[in-house]
């Protein structure tokens, strides 16, 4: 299963583009082997690759490999990925990896596929990324280390070049996640952030734009904040990960992150109806890098079961909430989950319209419509009946546990 992957991939790795400007030969070389003439691909590849164009080169190698447009030739192929290969181009030292992994053209080696595939992957190509967290996990390479097999799945899911791989590792990176150890699990991370800021490099470097919250919804590692909080965003940031978003819901105004699994602490949802007049907390993080970097806890009461026009997936809320809180939960006196803090009335606007200035007119999502959202993407989550008439401070400590600060990047 694993070979099939990488030899089906294989095709999307070969006609990888190339960073940088093309030249009029490349573009028409380019164009050729993407409709299928290899003849006129190899001829126009061909004048590069003697010229010295890499790609070209990997083109011609990967070409004589596979037989395309010409005789299958294990020693051309070798010859131009290798030439390839030491001008760094990262598809070709994937190719030449695969090549020493399935002992195709020449002997079997794993060590070699493994230095091979570190080339690759620290060029960003997500396969060879995939590709050594497996040999990390099996010990392939000679080391085995699943904590650096979870690092390496982790990169290729959340790598915008994986289109249907990050699906794959993502699923490998959650299966070794529910084996990690604290201590492992902190590694990881700091692994993948020296990572992350390394290859952050090779392009313009993200800057945080905005905050929000969010709050952990099971042990699968799971995250549920608002849609708002990370549309637009290049990278989603919760310290000291990048994390993935698995799904969203425009129109719920909803969206689920990923940060691993085995998590002891998470959020439980209220099983039963929710009164008007009832008591609230909000967990938040309202206006970071202003205030304390802290988690922020307001209270009030449920004011409304719907939101502006009617609208019966809102609840309305007199607790106070700031630019931050949003995507963060909405608490009942027992410390459950009854709703995501989404938004406030637009003071401005209804002063406008009213003549009026409204005070802590606010707005969340129901819990029940997150609940569907969640239950949509498979995440099952604990539900309980609200008995205890807990203080606020008490709440506040239960949900400081599992709720995050959410940076979004752009």
């Amino acid at each position: 299963m694993k070979l099939l992957l990488t030899l089906l991939l294989m095709a999307v790795l070969i006609a990888l583009a190339p960073y940088g400007s093309a030249s009029a030969g490349l573009s028409e070389g380019r164009a050729a082997y993407a409709r299928g003439d290899y003849s006129t691909a190899i001829s126009e590849f061909t004048a590069l690759a003697e010229a010295g164009n890499a790609y070209a080169q990997r083109m011609l190698g990967a070409m004589y490999r596979q037989g395309q447009g010409v005789a299958k030739n294990a020693e051309h192929a070798l010859y131009w990925t290798q030439k390839a290969v030491k001008q760094g181009d990262g598809g070709a030292q994937f190719n030449l990896a695969n090549m020493y992994e399935t002992g195709d053209l020449v002997a079997k080696n794993f060590p070699l596929a493994a230095k091979l595939y570190q080339l690759a992957a620290r060029a960003d190509i997500p396969l060879a990324q995939y590709r050594l967290g497996v040999f990390f996990l099996e010990g392939l390479g000679g080391t085995r280390d699943r904590v650096r097999a979870f690092v390496w799945f982790s990169r290729a899911a959340v790598n915008e070049r994986a289109g249907g791989l990050a699906a794959h590792a993502a699923k490998a990176r959650d299966k070794i996640g529910q084996r990690l150890s604290e201590t492992e699990m902190a590694r990881g991370a700091q692994l993948l952030q020296r990572m992350l800021a390394q290859s952050a490099g090779v392009s313009r470097k993200p800057a945080k734009q905005s905050t929000g919250t969010g709050f952990i919804v099971s042990a699968d590692g799971y995250i549920l904040t608002n849609n708002h909080v990370v549309a637009g965003c290049k990278e989603v940031h919760i310290k000291p990960l990048v994390v993935p978003v698995v799904a969203t819901d425009a129109k719920r105004d909803l969206a689920l992150l990923k940060v691993g699994a085995n998590f002891k602490r998470f959020a439980t949802f209220r099983d039963g109806a929710i009164r008007k007049g009832e008591s609230v907390v909000v967990a938040g993080f309202p206006l970071h890098g202003v205030l304390a970097s802290d988690l922020k806890i307001t209270t009030g009461t449920v004011s409304g079961l719907a939101g502006p026009g009617n609208n019966a997936t809102l609840l309305q809320l007199s607790a106070p909430i700031q630019k931050g809180n949003s995507g963060g939960p909405l608490l009942d006196l027992s410390g459950h989950v009854i709703g995501v803090v989404v938004s406030k009335l637009d003071a401005l606007k209804m002063a406008r319209a009213t003549g009026d200035i409204p005070q802590n007119v606010n707005f969340a999502i129901k819990g029940d419509v997150a609940h569907a959202f969640l239950a949509e993407h498979d995440v099952a989550v604990v539900t309980a009946q609200s008995t205890a008439d807990l203080p606020p401070a008490d709440v506040a400590e239960r949900a400081q546990l599992y709720t995050a600060l959410i940076e979004c990047w752009k």
